[in-house]
Parts: structure tokens; C-alpha cells; sequence
């Protein structure tokens, strides 16, 4: 969006280009599976940066036009490019993975599941996704109710309990089933007094008005509560991880939750998310910008689950071959039968939670493939997120987008608030009907 006039600063000339994209999939992703939401009034939480390690390794198996149309909408390069762009996104994720180590958990994991029955990877593509993303590679009886639970164990474990169930059955037709995970639970840097939580009103889109356990902290000069207020909107940020500046350790947090309230009540979190897809880095997901602040923020504890179906979102990105039988391409993933195998599934599993010790978040997403049969002065802030509101999981050192969202029911502890009613007005006295005599 311009701004009096001038065209928006495109805060991505100050991250690595592998970063800048990170970003710039998360908001296009959250804006197409939003806008393939039948029911917008729920909640919208997504991990594209989950999302894009699986299609990544589905993209490597891609060749011609199907290469092509993945390479442009995940990385924004071309299929010569692939490669190296997933590459970088790897190289990307082992970063953010040693910067957070011994400050939060944070693991990612990915898996590949064939049938034995049907295909055989080609040796480039398995040693390929074995050194780029550390995948774990089998081939199992498709027929065998075991390696369904064998999948779901795999998720189980990687989530630490989370997310239990990614497949409820595999067909004699699917060829094999590609898997990533992220895990993450981190304390936050200032914890919320659980005494300071109490039941407050918390306004969904269409103005639904209910209670919902609330968190409260004040933050003073020692505090860690940044704040930036841009021309439609105002952003608080919490930092995960300790904060410790002595002669025997120097901490700094690693992970952040930036959170957004649109300034005009009247347009939803969801919406205002939407505007942000511009292909440029916005300022709330900048590094710079945001100032300290002493003040309060009132956030409710959030406990979000979610599973979505990514196709028709990703059909909308650019993505098209891939999920077209007799059109899909993937040679170089299996030894024969490349030219029959399409994408048939693509799923995403979402578990969000936050309290007062800090947040736990989960993401797995399935991609199941099928043969074809045939620092300034501290401004003073007092934020309640008691409406829709925006956030996103962000890494301190790369900037990367982990997990965005938009929320409108922050958990199941919600009770709906009574709606003041008018008044009746009063019953107007009957009047006696006429009586008509019968005219002779």
C-alpha cells in the first residue's frame, strides 16, 4: 500500500533473499488458504514455512512444466533454479535451528513413505532429499494397516503429541506419501502472572461478543514489550527465550510473537491479513522499527487446531500440474511410472497454543502421491488484543515467518456473552370484534 503518495518501503532489502521469500510465501499462502475458507468466521493459522519443506521435496521430483509452475510459486525462480532455491531454504532452516538451540525447542523432521508395490525412487532423488533435508526414506506395504500407524506414529513423535493423526487410510493406488514437521515450544522471556487472568470480552468478527480467560501483563523500563504503529494498524511483539547479560553467560532471546490489531474495528484480522500479500516485506515483519514501550498488553490464551486442504489454495498460487492426472510430471522421482503419478493430497495439520508460561505449536503437512489409474524513547502502550487480531512466530536472528494466523476464536474456553435485548413494547389491549347481525 502507498503511503501519502509514496511507494512503500519493501523492507526485504535488509533480510538474505531465501528469507525475503520465506515471508513473502507465508502471506501469500495465508491469503489463498483464507480465501479457500468456506467459513470465515474461524480462525486462520498456517505454516507455509512447514508447508514449503514438504513441497520442496515433491518440487525436486517435478520435471518439465509441473517443475517449472513449483519453482516460480515457492522460491520465485525457475526450474533451472530449484535446486539451489531449495537448497538455501535448507541451509535457512539448519540456521534457525542452531540460533534457537538451548533457548526454545525447536525441531523440524521429514519423512518419505513408498509402496513398495508400485514405485521405486530413482537413487539421485533419495540421495537428495537425504543430504538437502534429512529425510527418512522406506518402503512399505501399502496394504498393511501398520504403515498408516506407522505414519501417524512418525507425526505423533515429531510433535510431541500434538498432531496424532495425518492419514486415516492409504489406497492401492497411492504411490508414497512425503511428510514435514515443526515443532516448537518456547517460555516466554517475561512470563504472565497466572493470578492476573480473568475472563474478559474478547470480539469475533460480525461483533460476537465472548468471555474468554485473558492474560494481563504491565511492562515497565526493564520490560520487553516493542511496539510499532503504522497507518492501519498497531503491533506488539513478546520474546521467547531467556534474557541473560552477565560476566558468565550473554543471552538474548531468539523467537518472537508479533501481534497485529487493525486500527479500524470495523475490518476483520483475516481481511486486513489479506492486504499485506504485496510481494513486498511489510514493516511489522521487518527487524527494525518497532520501539520499546512501557504500558500493558492483554492477550487471551489461545488453543487453536486446524486441518486444512491445501490444493485449492496452492491451484490459486500458480501450482496446477501437479494435481492433474495424465498432465503431472514427476520423472525424476521414481525409476518408471513418472509420467503417471500426480499429487492427490495435500494436507496441513495446525496446532497453535498459548498461556501464560509461554506457546507450543505443532505443524505437519502431507503430500500424498497417486498413479494414475490408468531503540527510541519508550512510548507508553496499553494493548488489549480483545478483537480479531494477527500474529505471527518469528525468528529473532533471520526474521523467517514460522507460523502466521489471524484469530477470531482464541480457544474452547469461550463463553458466549448475553446480548442485551430491548424491551417488549407493551400488548396493546384486544379490542372486542363487532358484532354483525344478519340482515333480513
Amino acid at each position: 500500500m502507498a503511503r501519502d503518495g509514496q511507494e512503500e518501503v519493501d523492507y526485504g532489502q535488509y533480510l538474505k533473499p531465501e528469507v525475503k521469500n520465506v515471508i513473502n510465501l507465508t502471506l501469500a499462502f495465508a491469503k489463498a488458504v483464507g480465501q479457500n475458507q468456506s467459513d470465515k468466521t474461524e480462525n486462520l493459522v498456517v505454516s507455509p514455512y512447514n508447508a514449503a519443506a514438504c513441497l520442496s521435496m515433491v518440487a525436486k521430483g517435478a520435471d518439465t512444466l509441473t517443475r517449472e509452475e513449483m519453482a516460480k510459486t515457492l522460491f520465485g525462480t525457475d526450474a533451472a533454479g530449484l535446486d539451489k532455491a531449495a537448497g538455501d531454504y535448507a541451509s535457512l532452516n539448519t540456521e534457525i535451528l542452531k540460533a534457537n538451540k538451548g533457548q526454545v525447542e525447536l525441531t523440524t523432521a521429514n519423512g518419505v513413505w513408498t509402496n513398495q508395490a508400485l514405485v521405486t525412487l530413482r537413487d539421485t532423488f533419495a540421495d537428495d532429499l537425504k543430504k538437502t533435508f534429512g529425510a527418512e526414506i522406506s518402503a512399505e506395504d501399502y496394504g498393511d494397516p501398520a504403515t498408516v500407524k506407522k505414519i501417524n506414529d512418525w507425526a505423533d513423535k515429531n510433535t510431541n503429541g500434538l498432531i496424532k493423526e495425518v492419514l486415516k487410510q492409504l489406497n492401492p493406488d497411492d504411490a508414497a506419501v512425503l511428510a514435514s514437521s515443526l515443532y516448537f515450544k518456547g517460555k516466554w522471556t517475561h512470563p504472565f502472572d497466572t493470578k492476573l487472568t480473568e475472563d474478559k470480552t474478547f470480539t469475533s468478527d460480525g461483533n460476537a461478543r465472548s468471555k474468554t480467560p485473558t492474560m494481563h501483563q504491565n511492562f515497565d523500563d526493564e520490560g520487553s514489550m516493542r511496539y510499532m504503529k503504522g497507518k492501519d494498524f498497531e503491533a506488539v511483539t513478546l520474546t521467547y527465550g531467556e534474557e541473560k547479560h552477565t560476566r558468565e553467560a550473554y543471552k538474548n532471546p531468539t523467537m518472537r510473537l508479533v501481534m497485529v490489531r487493525p486500527t479500524d474495528d470495523s475490518v476483520s484480522a483475516r481481511d486486513w491479513l489479506a492486504t499485506q500479500s504485496t510481494g513486498k516485506v511489510p514493516a511489522w515483519l521487518a527487524p527494525y522499527g518497532y520501539q520499546d514501550a512501557i504500558g500493558s498488553i492483554e492477550l487471551p490464551r489461545m488453543d487453536i487446531k486446524q486441518k486444512h486442504d491445501l490444493i485449492p489454495a496452492l491451484q490459486n498460487m500458480g501450482i496446477k500440474q501437479a494435481f492433474k492426472e495424465g498432465a503431472a510430471d514427476f520423472t525424476r522421482m521414481v525409476e518408471a511410472g513418472g509420467d503417471r503419478l500426480f499429487v492427490s493430497q495435500v494436507s496441513h495439520d495446525i496446532v497453535f497454543k498459548t498461556d501464560e508460561k509461554g506457546s507450543e505449536a505443532a505443524a505437519v503437512t502431507v503430500a500424498k502421491m497417486t498413479l494414475e489409474c490408468v531503540r527510541a524513547a519508550p512510548a507508553h502502550v496499553d494493548m488489549k488484543l480483545d478483537r480479531s487480531f494477527v500474529f505471527a512466530l518469528q525468528d529473532i536472528q533471520t526474521n523467517a515467518v514460522l507460523f502466521i494466523g489471524a484469530v477470531n476464536k482464541p480457544n474452547n474456553e469461550m463463553k458466549a456473552e448475553q446480548q442485551a435485548t430491548p424491551p417488549k413494547p407493551p400488548k396493546k389491549k384486544a379490542s372486542k370484534p363487532r358484532s354483525h347481525k344478519k340482515q333480513h
